[in-house]
């Protein structure tokens, strides 16, 4: 567990493998466990600290569709950036497309459905939130997208946070994958110092209890399990689809 001091008037507490992304340099590293688990919070937070300590790098927030980003991740990006005094600069209006940083840094922010942008660009530090959307191919072009040729950092990442998924799912096969257990006793808003539940945290994990089948297992229990029934445990257009005669 370690403290933050994000403004004067509050800190930021990270514990387990949240605190673990803070310092991480392994270059793929993702983030996985329930919901409410503080992930993007803590995912967020990296690259916003990555951005802020190498002056003039170059990164990328990006989710299956661009249009998934401005509802989900960047409002809490948004919350870090507050947190950190509000000295970034959006633009694009109410969806901005990047964000610059008084250092010279630059965040963009875009979506796989619009991959030719990704395809030119060289980023210092990539994060892809609810990555088990994805399949093999989004992460691996990710990859290539960050092989240190951007130059603005001593070394560059590509992390990702993601709720469990199918058991054969590419995430828990790729071997060059550090994967990062969390719990909800790593997110202080459900769990107190003293490993006792708060508040908010009876009330979120009662919600969470109540959800059944194979969510109740992914999203409350952290387990990677397949629908029952299901035909395909992943479907993967390159595998599971083919041209028409």
């Amino acid at each position: 567990m370690k403290t933050i001091q994000a403004t004067k008037k509050q800190t930021i507490e990270f514990r387990g493998s949240a605190l673990i992304l803070q310092t991480t340099q392994h270059f793929e590293t993702i983030i996985q466990g329930p919901a409410e688990t503080g992930k993007t919070f803590a995912a967020c937070w990296r690259v916003d600290t990555f951005l802020r300590s190498f002056p003039n790098s170059v990164g990328i927030i990006v989710r299956k569709t661009r249009a998934s980003l401005f509802a989900t991740v960047l409002r809490t990006f948004i919350k870090v950036l507050a947190l950190r005094g509000n000295d970034v600069k959006p633009f694009g209006g109410q969806k901005p497309e990047w964000y610059d940083y008084p250092n010279g840094s630059r965040l963009y922010v875009d979506g796989l459905d619009k991959a030719e942008k990704l395809l030119s660009g060289e980023f210092d530090i990539i994060y892809f939130p609810q990555c088990e959307e994805g399949i093999l191919a989004d992460w691996e072009l990710l990859t290539t997208r960050a092989t240190g040729r951007a130059g603005n950092a001593p070394y560059t990442l590509v992390i990702g946070d993601c709720n469990p998924a199918t058991g054969s799912h590419w995430i828990l096969g790729r071997k060059s994958v550090a994967l990062l257990p969390s719990y909800h006793q790593d997110n202080p808003r459900l769990y107190d110092t003293l490993g006792a539940l708060t508040a908010a945290g009876t009330r979120t994990l009662g919600i969470l209890g109540t959800l059944t089948g194979v969510r109740f297992l992914r999203l409350f229990k952290g387990l990677w399990a397949s629908a029952e029934g299901a035909i395909y445990e992943e479907f993967d257009p390159s595998i599971h689809m083919i041209d028409a005669d």
